[in-house]
């Protein structure tokens, strides 16, 4: 009986984790289910890639983002090294501007195999989400630690899209302090990108509740 009972859970694990292998669509306003991971990257034609270095009071690294073209539309990847010299780890990337997609879904995978300026990833994302204002954001939990600890990698987080064209675009890197690096975009981003790309990546609702309070009192 207890045999029975073990090869019916381990049946309903596998289905599971069958069930989880499909592109995870990633819609307006609708946060996803874990993103899933995929063995590769998609290949395609490489059309451009940034390398920033990163360092504040907080971490020091290097951000890596790529636009690759393939069949359906642009791949955009993203990827953060954390040096051992960090003093604290990475909770999210935001990426900016993805609002020429409308309301049209994209789909969020994510790989931990190195290629062109990528490296092997260690750090997986935990779920991700997207605004009406063009910002696609990768979530690391647990969010009071940071899941890309002082001396790790993340997986290179994938955004496939039907895009067509690409411009310079911001990606930031935050765990309560963002820095911004170099990225690409699907929409021309405003001149004032670096505080906009700040304030919607790390979704400071609190700061917009604080003004509304201070403007009734």
């Amino acid at each position: 009986m207890h045999m029975k009972i073990k090869i019916l859970m381990t049946t309903l694990v596998l289905a599971g984790l069958v069930g989880n292998a499909n592109a995870t669509a990633l819609a307006v306003n609708t946060s996803t289910a874990p993103v899933d991971i995929v063995g590769s990257y998609f290949g395609g034609t490489l059309l451009d890639t940034a390398t920033t270095a990163i360092s504040n009071a907080s971490y020091n690294g290097t951000a890596r983002s790529a636009v690759y073209s393939t069949a359906s539309g642009l791949d955009f990847y993203y990827q953060f090294t954390s040096e051992e010299s960090s003093q604290n780890g990475i909770h999210r990337f935001a990426a900016f501007d993805f609002s020429s997609l409308g309301a049209s879904s994209v789909d969020v995978f994510q790989t931990a195999t190195s290629f062109g300026i990528f490296t092997t990833g260690t750090e997986t994302s935990d779920n991700a989400d997207r605004s009406l204002a063009g910002v696609i954001g990768f979530n690391f939990i647990p969010v009071g630690l940071g899941d890309i600890q002082p001396g790790t990698t993340s997986y290179i987080q994938i955004i496939r899209t039907n895009a067509t064209n690409y411009q310079p675009g911001n990606f930031v890197i935050s765990n309560g302090i963002g820095s911004n690096a170099d990225g690409f975009a699907t929409s021309a981003v405003p001149e004032a990108s670096t505080s906009l790309m700040v304030l919607s990546g790390l979704g400071l609702m609190g700061l917009i509740g604080a003004r509304r309070s201070k403007k009734t009192s």
